[in-house]
């Protein structure tokens, strides 16, 4: 539903001329994204029976957990759509700024500093294409289970988010905060790279629960190192040579995406 929403939007503004159109863009999406988190309740009962159902080899596993945090990630975008979509930024005048002002004085306002204040808000018309694009990185994100598609589905949100950043082309400090994230993304990607290869030459698989198994078996070198030679050389197919390492470094380029400190400038 979330990538037939995306699409029809997609093609409806590459043959759009009129920029007035945001509105309706907006309302589209907002009728779609409820009707998805309406598809992701009606497929809790499925995970419920199970203990969760694995798709495409095992990139995405559906359960229960994964189902309910899609549906308060859908039903949240809905509330920020509605908040940011439909209403121009407010305009605070300040001799009308105080309650005394406002309850007993007569009202009067500019009506060509609002019109310019809002004309500029109303004819984005990628707003919302953005914030679907963002959407599916998260819904993928919450559902993944391989390193692989881990990163596609970051980079799919954070692309969305470079622009977000930069979405009032006009502003310098807009421009300025949508290059710096991008350049500090790309960094983290870089980290996000390097742990996931490490990894992989470490573990032989990009499966989660595979790489969970292998370091498990390595775990258990000790308890049955009296059996032979024969354990003893399994065991040693196993070792965890530079898990941690690469573990780290893998938390590092999170820690970027997210901007948490230290890793928030």
């Amino acid at each position: 539903m979330l990538i037939v929403l995306l699409t029809s939007v997609l093609v409806s503004n590459a043959v759009s001329f009129l920029r007035e159109k945001s509105i309706l863009y907006s309302r589209s999406v907002i009728i779609g994204l409820i009707l998805t988190s309406f598809l992701a309740y009606q497929g809790l009962y499925v995970t419920a029976l199970s203990d969760g159902i694995g798709i495409y080899g095992g990139l995405f596993n559906i359960t229960t957990f994964t189902q309910s945090f899609n549906m308060f990630i859908l039903v949240i975008s809905v509330v920020i759509l509605t908040l940011t979509a439909f209403y121009p930024r407010k305009v605070s005048l300040n001799e009308y700024s105080s309650p005394y002002s406002l309850l007993f004085k007569k009202f009067s306002y500019n009506k060509i500093t609002i019109s310019n204040q809002r004309g500029e808000h109303f004819r984005i018309l990628e707003y919302p294409l953005v914030i679907l694009f963002v959407l599916c990185g998260s819904v993928f994100l919450m559902s993944t289970g391989d390193l692989i598609s881990i990163f596609l589905s970051i980079e799919l949100q954070s692309y969305g988010l470079y622009i977000l950043c930069s979405l009032y082309r006009d502003s310098e400090s807009s421009t300025a905060s949508g290059l710096t994230y991008f350049l500090l993304g790309g960094l983290s990607s870089c980290f996000i790279l390097l742990g996931s290869a490490l990894l992989y030459a470490n573990s032989g698989t990009t499966n989660l629960e595979n790489i969970y198994i292998i370091s498990s078996i390595s775990e258990i070198q000790g308890v049955f190192s009296e059996n032979g030679e024969n354990m003893m050389s399994l065991m040693y197919l196993y070792q965890p040579y530079y898990y941690h390492l690469s573990l780290i470094i893998f938390s590092v380029g999170f820690l970027f995406k997210v901007s948490a400190a230290p890793f928030h400038f």
